[in-house]
């Protein structure tokens, strides 16, 4: 094994936007894992729509690398009695080769767990633990971080919690083609549902159309949206898959029926945001979310139901996710939809690209091979 590894930081404040020259390639020492510690080898890391938004709040520092991405990594030496050597696991880990996990360490930036998810994990992480061995012989890292990993449980929770869907019911999802909205969409159409989604331009509402296999798609910049709205859903809109906010979440919520439903994941409108000043009070998740004061005030008028939360709230049922996910896979009824970087050189590159249009599912950048 050698000695030493490539890891990238941030070189300098980020203003404005986010380009490559924003990263600087460094080589560390490796190190030996301390007692209670294990090493891993990245294979592959999920580059999260948050991560911009991040780096200008502050929350990576210059000189310093990311150490929140979600990643698929294969123990290379443990000393943790959780971990073997050979487990292929998922974990929180910065932009390089390598990481030093513990199944003791609470995850980074996120709330401490509770016993439930400790006793599924064996860890201190929601998003800490050992991928089953055969689900790693059944799917690729790829696929076990985009339907299996936080992606997949936020779609198979969202749904299942404002459900269930019937086949009556008329349902819109945007972000479409993201890694959640692409996932959420294909489910409500194996339950049986009418489902339309959003995309920008002709070329890309046939590409989701022809890929995930729903029933229509919008083009958001269309000039009148309310009117496309309108043609498309004349009996209303029973269940609302909203990863998106801003101008589809305001359009569609006119349309939204009596009674109907909501699942709000996040708000890629303002990922460009300014970031909260220091010292001011963090917003709620519904806030968070995108559910603004003026969304809550229609969701009050027509009873409808809205969910917004984080997916680590059902931890505790990763196992059951992953089955039921995995089954559908299995049966070609649910496609992965990814798109991956293949080569660690490539990071900076991929994340700044993760702000351009024309991005469909998950983004991952893959720095090795089993």
């Amino acid at each position: 094994m050698a000695e030493t590894f490539r890891q990238w930081v941030l070189a300098k404040p980020l203003e404005g936007s986010l380009e490559p020259s924003h990263f600087e390639l460094r080589e560390v020492p490796l190190p030996e894992p301390a007692p209670g510690q294990a090493l891993v080898r990245v294979l592959l890391a999920n580059i999260h729509s948050a991560t911009r938004k991040r780096m200008a709040a502050g929350g990576t520092k210059v000189g310093s690398t990311d150490s929140t991405n979600f990643a698929c990594a294969v123990v290379v030496k443990s000393r943790d009695p959780v971990f073997n050597e050979g487990d292929v696991i998922h974990c929180q880990a910065g932009w390089q080769e390598y990481q030093p996990v513990s199944s003791t360490d609470a995850a980074v930036g996120y709330p401490a767990v509770s016993e439930l998810v400790k006793t599924a994990n064996g860890t201190s992480s929601p998003f800490l633990y050992a991928f089953r061995p055969a689900l790693v012989k059944m799917w690729s890292p790829s696929v076990l971080m985009n339907v299996l990993g936080t992606s997949g449980l936020t779609a198979y929770f969202g749904l299942r919690e404002c459900g269930p869907l019937m086949p009556r019911d008329q349902v819109a999802v945007a972000g479409t083609s993201g890694s959640v909205g692409s996932i959420a969409a294909q489910l409500a159409k194996i339950a049986g549902s009418r489902v339309i989604g959003f995309a920008g331009g002709a070329d890309r509402c046939g590409w989701i159309v022809d890929t995930l296999e729903i029933d229509d798609c919008i083009d958001y910049k269309a000039d009148d949206l309310d009117a496309e709205l309108q043609s498309r859903f004349p009996q209303g809109i029973d269940f609302f898959s909203d990863g998106v906010g801003g101008r589809v979440t305001e359009a569609v919520l006119k349309r939204l029926n009596m009674n109907g439903r909501m699942f709000s994941y996040g708000s890629a409108a303002s990922l460009y945001g300014e970031s909260p000043a220091a010292g001011a009070p963090a917003p709620s998740i519904r806030r968070m979310m995108g559910i603004s004061e003026g969304v809550e005030e229609i969701l009050l008028r027509r009873n409808i139901k809205a969910e917004a939360w984080m997916v680590t709230d059902f931890a505790h049922e990763r196992l059951k996710a992953e089955d039921d996910l995995s089954r559908l896979m299995f049966a070609g009824r649910l496609k992965p939809v990814t798109n991956l970087v293949e080569g660690f050189e490539k990071l900076p590159e991929a994340v700044a690209g993760l702000y351009r249009a024309g991005r469909s599912g998950k983004l991952q950048v893959q720095f090795g091979t089993l």
